[in-house]
């Protein structure tokens, strides 16, 4: 077989567009029953617009689908209502790229609908009546997906789901136009929240199981048939993969080392993926997304960016909490930051651990007293270190070195 080539070289790809995150696939392997479930859920708005209002909450951890399968029913439920006559708006948000704003998902809302509508003159409640009154005069109807809610509960509690699940009150008999998704990995977060709120938004819950081995290669397969061409991976090399993400059951993560693994047999000028290559993919590619630290809280990232430098310069698996905490101190004084309490940073340890960027454990034998004992997950320390620093001096125009 002989590809197309550039300047000389083979190319192994035929479309990379197939293996970004934000990719869209035709069909979904193993989501059909949740896709299923929601077009269940959200029937009475196609068959009797304005009728009721739906919450749906979707949960489940890193790389189960639960994103793109949302995007591919805000697709599938467009093309329906446009086959029905209604004018129907799917529009997906991102709350950790909004920075857990509660006004910006409002206005990106807004603005799907008057794209000139200006960002600034309004409060929030203000914000949340001109949607429906846009939805009104177009007589439209819309489904708002919160992705990552964790950042809006995080930076304004309660409040963002209250208003916008009580954004009906005084329509005694509708007509209904919003309704919402949720999208979060940890339901403890919901804790935060008040119980009749709570209740609201647990109306309906989908749980994305993690995907199995065998799941995983199904997944890889659909993906290696559209991003390359003929002969560039072979099936074993797809299922040495999908053995490789199995352990945490996450797509996107296999998805990458199969995007790297290309790029880097590309590069060598090879005509298939080798698992070499796969391996070398494998010690590149980032456990988590970088989006996840960036929208951490700024004492969470020098709470960690402290970590990676004790990790930096010690042999040892673990450190101890107090390790960690002398030396974020040591760095609070270093940028400026007057460093939080201890209660607060347990709260920091847990929720980190909880993203899965670092691991802890209780202290036993050589310890004095009890501890909590803290490693870094998966990610190199320097280059969590050197990747903190950057986020860090844009974030406190200050130089980290």
């Amino acid at each position: 077989m002989v590809w197309p080539s550039s300047y000389g070289r083979i190319r192994l790809f035929r479309d990379e567009e197939v293996l970004s995150l934000d990719y869209v696939p035709e069909r979904l392997p193993h989501r059909e029953k949740q896709l299923s479930e929601l077009f269940s859920i959200f029937s009475p708005i196609l068959e009797k617009p304005g009728s009721a209002a739906r919450r749906v909450l979707i949960t489940g951890n890193i790389g189960t689908g639960k994103t793109v399968t949302a995007k591919k029913f805000g697709e599938l439920i467009q093309l329906e209502a446009q086959r029905r006559g209604l004018e129907f708006h799917y529009v997906h948000v991102n709350c950790r790229i909004q920075r857990g704003s509660f006004f910006h998902v409002l206005l990106k809302a807004v603005r799907h609908l008057k794209p000139s509508f200006p960002g600034r003159g309004f409060a929030t409640h203000e914000l949340l009546s001109a949607l429906l009154d846009a939805l009104d005069e177009s007589d439209a109807y819309m489904i708002l997906t919160l992705d990552d809610m964790e950042a809006l509960v995080d930076k304004c509690g309660a409040d963002p789901f209250y208003d916008l699940s009580r954004a009906h009150d005084d329509r005694t008999g509708g007509p209904y136009r919003l309704s919402l998704i949720c999208i979060l990995r940890d339901p403890d977060k919901l804790e935060k929240l008040d119980p009749a709120t709570r209740s609201t938004l647990e109306e309906y819950v989908i749980h994305m199981p993690d995907y199995t081995k065998e799941q995983l290669f199904d997944i890889l397969m659909d993906r290696v048939r559209l991003a390359f061409y003929e002969g560039a991976v072979r099936e074993d090399v797809v299922e040495f993969i999908a053995e490789i993400a199995a352990p945490r059951g996450d797509a996107r993560y296999a998805i990458e080392l199969l995007w790297r693994a290309g790029k880097l047999a590309e590069l060598e000028g090879q005509a298939e993926i080798m698992p070499e290559h796969v391996r070398r993919a494998r010690a590149q590619v980032w456990p988590v997304e970088k989006d996840v630290l960036k929208a951490l809280p700024l004492h969470a990232k020098l709470f960690l960016l402290a970590i990676a430098r004790v990790f930096k310069f010690t042999d040892e698996a673990y450190i101890s909490m107090g390790e960690a905490e002398d030396t974020y101190r040591m760095v609070c004084e270093e940028l400026g930051q007057e460093p939080r309490k201890h209660t607060q940073v347990w709260k920091y340890v847990q929720d980190l651990a909880k993203l899965q960027l670092i691991s802890t454990r209780p202290s036993g034998q050589g310890y004095r007293g009890r501890t909590t004992l803290i490693s870094l997950y998966s990610i190199p320390a320097e280059e969590l270190e050197r990747e903190l620093s950057t986020l860090l001096s844009k974030e406190l125009e200050v130089e980290v070195n």
